[in-house]
């Protein structure tokens, strides 16, 4: 992109921003976000560099000149509000895994407010009672859903506890070692993501690529994106045996299809009832 293309896309930005009508329920989150899209998609930035699925910041994004500017436009001076500065927070990396981006940026991000009026039904210190889940084998999880997920056929010392079906692309296989868990979210065709300002690091296991991203391991097999939670770090070498003992189940059959699709209608919530993954703090 020239120099000359470059002020005119500027020109045009500011314009855009400048003549909005900002209604109540206008948001300047929204424009913001927009802008920012533009850029990660490169329409706005010429300055970033790409290699294999990691879009990588090369240098601060010049680009942020054009938000300030349009935030001068419809907010007033900058440097006094802290919706302004909160838009100098830059990304430094863009990761793809199996339908999950990964965004690493340079510094944290603001945390939403917390809704605490009487008016809110529901009470911060209150915790719903999840009801025990319903036991599923992985021939049953695989039938119910039918999808011939894989799963590890070796963990560790880690034992096979259960499946918990969450909906139709994505199942949790839990694993347990006395009071340790391990969680799998094995998902196809699922889109998530991630944001973090830790390091992401990324490595080749066995001839797969890994990533590693705010205490979790994620990874792709044959289509399926599988995420790890752990309450403790698997070094390289194990990692790889899991990866390697990866297996998809026998071929089910109608009669199992309907058995299991029986099992959990009759279970009712239980059949996706499951305490949230952990992490190693």
């Amino acid at each position: 992109m020239s120099k000359k293309q470059d002020q005119e896309e500027f020109k045009n930005i500011v314009n855009l921003l400048t003549n909005v009508e900002l209604t109540p329920s206008s948001s300047k989150d929204r424009i913001y976000n927009r802008v920012t899209y533009k850029m990660e998609t490169e329409t706005l930035q010429p300055y970033c560099k790409k290699k294999d699925e990691i879009s990588m910041k090369k240098n601060k994004w010049r680009a942020t000149t054009v938000i300030a500017s349009a935030v001068i436009c419809l907010g007033g001076a900058f440097s006094t509000t802290s919706y302004a500065q909160e838009l100098f927070q830059s990304i430094l990396a863009h990761y793809q895994v199996g339908g999950m981006e990964i965004t690493q940026y340079d510094k944290e991000l603001p945390t939403p407010a917390v809704n605490t009026s009487s008016s809110n039904p529901a009470r911060n210190d209150e915790v719903a009672p999840l009801p025990s889940p319903l036991k599923l084998s992985l021939q049953e999880a695989r039938s119910a859903m039918g999808m011939n997920f894989p799963a590890p056929s070796w963990l560790s010392d880690y034992e096979y506890v259960n499946c918990v079906i969450k909906g139709d692309k994505m199942v949790e296989v839990l694993y347990k070692r006395d009071k340790k868990t391990v969680n799998l979210l094995i998902s196809k065709d699922d889109e998530n993501g991630i944001i973090t300002t830790d390091d992401v690091k990324v490595e080749t296991i066995n001839g797969t690529k890994v990533y590693f991203a705010n205490g979790i391991v994620i990874w792709e097999y044959e289509g399926f994106r599988i995420e790890l939670y752990s309450q403790e770090d698997f070094d390289a070498i194990t990692l790889g045996k899991i990866i390697d003992s990866l297996e998809t189940g026998k071929p089910v059959t109608q009669a199992e299809i309907e058995k299991a699709k029986a099992k959990i209608q009759n279970a009712g919530p239980r059949a996706t009832a499951a305490p949230a993954p952990v992490t190693q703090n």
